[in-house]
């Protein structure tokens, strides 16, 4: 009976809605429907996962057909749809999911079918601390093709990836030029899609970002935890902190901060690893200057045992060596800056921020008024790219790779 009742659940799906109904649009019967945004994936965890995608009409219903097998789907589950903007945003959260399963998923609208194919699926998460995994990261990323832009060769080349990431996060300037729900669909979505509908994505605000009220538009775009400015996830046996960096100075800073402290005072012996991300650079040798609102969060990351702080903001790559919580390189860990152990009182800090916008000028070079205490810089380089870090127990891989050609420039890793 057990086994009947877990075979059903594959079969069947949940919807609701989390976004503000900003503007409603009735179902127009005299506009065909068209899907205008391909499927994207949030919140993937071992027994639930989101999947939206966006109409250019309302539709009467809509519905989700999910399982194991491709070739077995069914119309089955009414939804709600939820109504934004000028166009119509759908959100499904199915739920009852079984750990490290891979469901395809087929979207119908108005009793037609919208979407499917083998491109289309989730893979939920395996029960905690089970099995090795992998995300991708990057920032600056929505920049338009005829401004230089080049997105749509970064997805593709992580879309040749020999190992598949189970998710990627985003570093801040997710769409350029100014972060307005318009622009995503050109900017960000279309060139993403070879991944978005089959890799689920956690981004950060950026400046960018900022441009607008993210309030209505980076959210509206997202389903996120938490506010969405700022949140918490865990994935097998690492917690993942997304922060909102905004300009100067951060969003809701006395908050944001305390909540920060809680968040990790919370982690602290329940997880093998700690990664931060957020937009702005702290210390930096790159053409950025150092940002002493992201510098005075230093200690807090050195004392509560976070790995990894990963930010965009330059567009292009910067591997620091380890610093403590004053932001002065440690000198027993830089000894053999391609292999590090348990780093006690201290973390890495990487620039990755050329996911779609690279910096004009065609050489890299250090800015020494940055750099008067001392080299800094374990690794750096002037490219479009993006990074991989695998997660394996307690052993880590990172790796800097080139969006053009896939090879890898940057490599360390972590053994604890």
């Amino acid at each position: 009976m057990k086994k009947m009742l877990v075979s059903l659940s594959l079969l069947l799906g949940l919807m609701e809605t989390s976004c503000d109904q900003k503007v409603k649009r009735e179902y127009n019967p005299e506009l065909s429907l068209e899907m205008v945004r391909k499927p994207y994936l949030q919140n993937v965890w071992e027994d639930s996962a989101s999947v939206l995608w966006k109409t250019n009409n309302a539709a009467k219903d809509c519905k989700i057909a999910y399982g194991t097998n491709l070739d077995s789907l069914t119309n089955t589950q009414l939804g709600i749809v939820d109504y934004q903007d000028y166009n119509t945003l759908n959100q499904a959260t199915v739920k009852g999911l079984e750990p490290n399963t891979k469901y395809y998923y087929a979207i119908y609208s108005n009793d037609s079918l919208l979407l499917s194919g083998p491109d289309y699926y989730f893979i939920s998460e395996p029960e905690k601390g089970t099995n090795a995994f992998s995300f991708y990261a990057m920032g600056d990323i929505g920049e338009p093709k005829d401004e230089g832009g080049f997105p749509e060769v970064t997805s593709k080349q992580i879309d040749k990836l020999n190992r598949r990431p189970d998710f990627g996060i985003g570093l801040g300037d997710i769409v350029y030029p100014d972060g307005e729900s318009s622009a995503y669909d050109a900017n960000f979505f279309e060139p993403m899609s070879p991944i978005m509908g089959n890799i689920p994505f956690y981004p950060a605000l950026g400046n960018h970002d900022w441009h607008v009220n993210p309030d209505e538009n980076f959210k509206k775009e997202w389903k996120l935890p938490n506010n969405e400015h700022y949140y918490s996830f865990d994935y097998q046996n690492a917690h993942f902190i997304a922060l909102d960096s905004r300009e100067g100075d951060f969003f809701d800073l006395d908050k944001q901060t305390e909540w920060l402290k809680e968040d990790l005072d919370k982690t602290q012996g329940k997880y093998d690893w700690i990664f931060v991300y957020l937009h702005h650079n702290g210390r930096t040798c790159t053409y950025k200057e150092d940002y002493p609102h992201v510098m005075g969060l230093y200690d807090i990351f050195a004392q509560n045992n976070v790995d990894l702080v990963l930010n965009g903001h330059a567009h292009t790559y910067e591997r620091l060596k380890p610093f403590d919580g004053k932001g002065q390189v440690v000198d027993s860990l830089s000894m053999n800056l391609g292999s590090f152990p348990k780093m006690s009182n201290s973390f890495i800090s990487i620039t990755t921020g050329a996911g779609g916008k690279l910096k004009d000028s065609t050489k890299y070079v250090p800015d020494p008024l940055h750099c008067d205490e001392g080299p800094i810089v374990a690794h750096a380089e002037h490219l479009g790219h993006f990074s991989i870090i695998t997660i394996d127990s307690t052993h880590l891989n990172f790796k800097g790779i080139s969006s053009v050609d896939g090879n890898v420039f940057d490599e360390f890793e972590i053994q604890k």
